[in-house]
């Protein structure tokens, strides 16, 4: 069997380095809506307004932090649930975006058909699983054999790269032990030799090669250069 790759989404895959932050704020007044907060008047059991501008600063960030607990513990809302929620609305919105072309693919995922005409590939993402099942059946539909992606759990966002956990779920999804990891970050790198893959790094104008503190096998400047590579 030809070498099996699996593939970074954000970056690699959808043009951008990640999910717009406009998006997680929009997603964290979905959720606290969803949850009966309305943090424009008052918090739950309270006597009277309180304003909520501090605590909804790490609700709507990108990243989760403990601050997001206390935030919660503050509004009277049970945070995996109003986590699960936001990672629903995330997921909405972000694939809203793709459909209006508002984030399309870079334009060398057609190298796709080719690499997936004769071995298996996975999409591996630190994105919501809901998302990247989106894109790889609306963006690149029949390309991909497996999708791995984070569920809506704090813990499953703790697990996210550089950890191996999702890069080795794509493996076994594939029903494979080795080959290659394509992705933009250095998180991707490590994630990679973590998971005994080769790292692959698709050099995109965002991405900073100088800036990694360890280097990847193998550097390609489109996805068009990979068959190269990995079939040397």
């Amino acid at each position: 069997m030809t070498t099996p790759l699996l593939f970074d989404m954000d970056g690699v895959i959808l043009s951008g380095r990640g999910t717009h932050p406009g998006v997680y704020r929009a997603a964290a007044h979905d959720a606290l809506r969803e949850v009966g907060v309305d943090v424009r008047t008052r918090t739950p059991d309270a006597e009277k307004p309180t304003d909520t501008s501090e605590l909804l600063e790490p609700l709507e960030a990108v990243r989760y932090s403990p601050t997001v607990d206390d935030a919660c513990s503050r509004l009277g809302v049970d945070r995996d649930a109003w986590w699960r929620v936001r990672e629903r609305h995330a997921s909405r919105r972000t694939n809203a975006r793709v459909r209006s072309g508002a984030r399309p693919t870079y334009p060398d995922v057609d190298a796709l058909a080719a690499l997936s005409a004769d071995r298996p590939l996975a999409l591996v993402t630190n994105n919501r699983t809901a998302t990247a099942e989106f894109v790889a059946a609306y963006c690149v539909p029949g390309r991909f054999d497996a999708v791995v992606g984070r569920q809506p759990t704090i813990e499953s966002y703790r697990r996210r790269k550089p950890e191996p956990d999702f890069l080795k779920r794509g493996l076994t999804a594939l029903g494979v032990e080795s080959g290659y990891y394509v992705g933009d970050r250095e998180t991707d790198v490590i994630a990679a030799r973590r998971a005994d893959l080769e790292a692959v790094v698709v050099d995109r104008p965002h991405v900073d090669l100088d800036a990694f503190a360890i280097e990847p096998d193998h550097v390609v400047d489109s996805l068009d250069r990979i068959e190269a590579v990995v079939d040397d």
